[in-house]
């Protein structure tokens, strides 16, 4: 009871400091799960309460959560599908120095691309036939940012060629990879973890809206926010994931089991992705380190093999295989604006509370 009763006391003082209208807290330790949720899932046009299943736009939680899994189930299927070390010119028809940029390091964001472009624009204006394929030609003509390897610097785009990478490497929608990989994980009845929620049926007063749309002006409930993936019908490996609680901690409660089992296929990959450390860079393979700010504060109560992701619109988990950890925050800190900020500041001030209240 003391950690429910400590997880309902911060997200309280989330919603009183205006951190965000509302949020769902999910805590997995010593085989238990612990679940709060506090706040407004809404709070325009008019106050929604949040409930413990409220659906959030997971924005980069996308990226380990869906685009990672899926790539740990096409290896585990077939493990010479890509060599992660080996140039993406291996497996990809690209122009250099593109070409030449081992496929490794667009997963811990040291590829030399530039962080962020808008693509959206030009797909709205141009309407292309293969959206996902003209963001690949335009990435093939920028110059980069900086020597591969030399940094990391956080960066959509390489999400973007790798979701490219797997579903030619597959054969396969990113979306429909993902049903396949969630067939390996133990989803409970009511957990929900997926693509576009709106065609899947699901009524959006049991999703939380984010911001208003500058296009149509309406407000997103359903739709993803990130505009790059929504000029791509809702799918890519850098946003477009929408889940609850119950699905993002299935999903996290099987890699981290996955990591401690016996010798697998899967496990094995799982562990080259969680375990990759490069000097220059501040990310395992689609995983977040803990940053300097957080290491200093969460100090001796996280191990070495602590990862974490967060997301956009307010979303984040931190995830300690070690120790068998897993903290998840699911808020719409982009409800009604995505002018607050102050989320940035609070996820560090949760984890180590979080922390302190386990230990």
């Amino acid at each position: 009871m003391k950690i429910l009763n400590r997880l309902f006391e911060l997200l309280n003082e989330g919603v009183k400091k205006e951190v965000f209208p509302g949020a769902v807290a999910g805590v997995y330790y010593q085989q238990r799960r612990y679940i709060v949720g506090a706040g407004y899932q809404a709070l325009t046009p008019y106050t929604e309460p949040v409930e413990e299943n409220t659906i959030f736009d997971l924005a980069s939680l996308t990226k380990p959560l869906a685009l990672v899994l899926g790539f740990l189930d096409c290896l585990a299927k077939n493990s010479k599908i890509a060599d992660l070390f080996s140039p993406v010119k291996n497996y990809l028809d690209l122009k250099p120095p593109l070409s030449e940029i081992p496929v490794y390091r667009f997963f811990n964001h040291t590829s030399g691309l530039k962080a962020w472009y808008p693509f959206y624009q030009e797909i709205l204006e141009k309407r292309p036939e293969k959206p996902l394929e003209y963001i690949i030609r335009k990435i093939e003509e920028m110059p980069l940012e900086y020597t591969p390897g030399e940094k990391s610097l956080y960066s959509d785009l390489g999400y973007f060629m790798l979701t490219y990478l797997l579903e030619n490497l597959s054969g396969e929608p990113l979306e429909k990879i993902f049903e396949q990989a969630k067939k390996r994980i133990s989803l409970g009845k009511k957990s929900f973890i997926g693509f576009n929620p709106l065609k899947k049926g699901i009524d959006q007063e049991y999703i939380a809206p984010t911001s208003v749309c500058p296009w149509g002006k309406k407000l997103l409930r359903g739709v993803v926010e990130d505009e790059n993936t929504r000029a791509l019908g809702g799918v890519s490996g850098v946003a477009g994931l929408f889940g609850n609680i119950y699905g993002v901690l299935d999903v996290l409660e099987f890699l981290l089991k996955a990591y401690q089992q016996e010798e697998s296929v899967f496990s094995e990959h799982l562990r080259t992705f969680v375990n990759f450390r490069e000097k220059n860079s501040e990310y395992a393979l689609g995983f977040m380190l803990p940053n300097p700010k957080e290491k200093e504060i969460l100090k001796d109560k996280i191990s070495p093999n602590t990862l974490r992701h967060t997301g956009f619109t307010g979303t984040s988990f931190l995830i300690d295989f070690d120790q068998g950890i897993i903290i998840v925050l699911l808020s719409n800190r982009v409800h009604p604006t995505r002018d607050n900020l102050k989320i940035r500041d609070f996820r560090h001030y949760f984890h180590q509370q979080v922390m302190e209240a386990l230990n």
